[in-house]
Parts: structure tokens; sequence; C-alpha cells
């Protein structure tokens, strides 16, 4: 994703071992961010997930290989920043996705966050809402209180 790079080598910046260290990192990001949605860490070679999860770790790999060669240009840290955002947009979105790819080549995982974990209370609520007692907007319901050790 990033042509003016070249070929990297022993003699280039960052070197090859460098890249490849860099690409392991991107891999490993893609991996957690599989995890953190629910699904399995491995998927189903040739599958629209493993499609998706390649295209987050070009993107990743070549923007930060690109900020490691230093000397890019003018132009080439905005460009290594919307190839990283760009792949962590597509991670980011493995949640909303994630019915898809389980349909798709991806597998539930063991361990990780449940899919009950998502609730209106933590992720969707109005960040503008006044709870102010006596003023402010109104409640429809009662947020849930959570308490460590309740019974289920």
């Amino acid at each position: 994703m990033a042509p003016q790079l070249g070929t990297l080598s022993s003699s280039t910046t960052p070197t090859l071992a460098q890249g490849n260290t860099i690409w392991a990192n991107s891999y490993s990001q893609v991996r957690a961010a599989f995890l953190r949605a629910g699904l399995s860490d491995t998927v189903t070679a040739s599958s629209r997930a493993e499609e998706l999860a390649q295209q987050a770790e070009i993107f990743l790999a070549s923007g930060n290989i690109l900020l490691a060669k230093g000397s890019i240009g003018a132009d080439g840290k905005a460009t290594a920043d919307e190839l990283i955002d760009h792949g962590r947009a597509l991670l980011d979105s493995l949640w909303d996705r994630r019915d898809y790819l389980l349909a798709n080549g991806a597998s539930a995982s063991l361990s990780g966050p449940s899919i009950f974990a998502k609730s209106n209370w933590t992720e969707d609520s109005d960040p503008d809402f006044d709870y102010t007692p006596g003023t402010g907007d109104r409640q429809y319901a009662i947020p849930p209180e959570f308490q460590d050790g309740d019974n289920l």
C-alpha cells in the first residue's frame, strides 16, 4: 500500500528485519481486535473474514513501515497516517460486522467478551443527556445498578 518504500533489504531504511517486526506487530493488532470482538483470531482460509483481516494488516503494516522510513518527504506522514487510520477503522468495525463474519469464515471465540456486554447504557447512550436531578432530561427508564458480587 506504500509503493514509495520500494523493496526492503538489509541496507534500506527501515531494514527488512525491521519491516518484518512491524508487520508482525500489525498481525498481532489484527488478532487482538478479532478477540475483542468475540471472534477467534484464526479464520478460514480464502474467506471474507480472512480478506478483512488481511486488509487491516496491510494498511497497518504499510503505514507503520512508511512512518519508520523517516525521510519520506512532505506528504509521507499524511499518507502513513491515512493508511494507519484506515486499518484501525477496519478493526473498529469488527463488532458491527460480527454476524456477517461468523457466517463468512470467522468463528466465535471461547474467550473474550460476552456478546451481551454491549448495552444501551454502556455504548449507545446519549452523550448530551443531562442527569442533574430536578432539572435536565427526564429518563424513560432507570439505568441498571451493577454491583460486584450480586447473584444473577
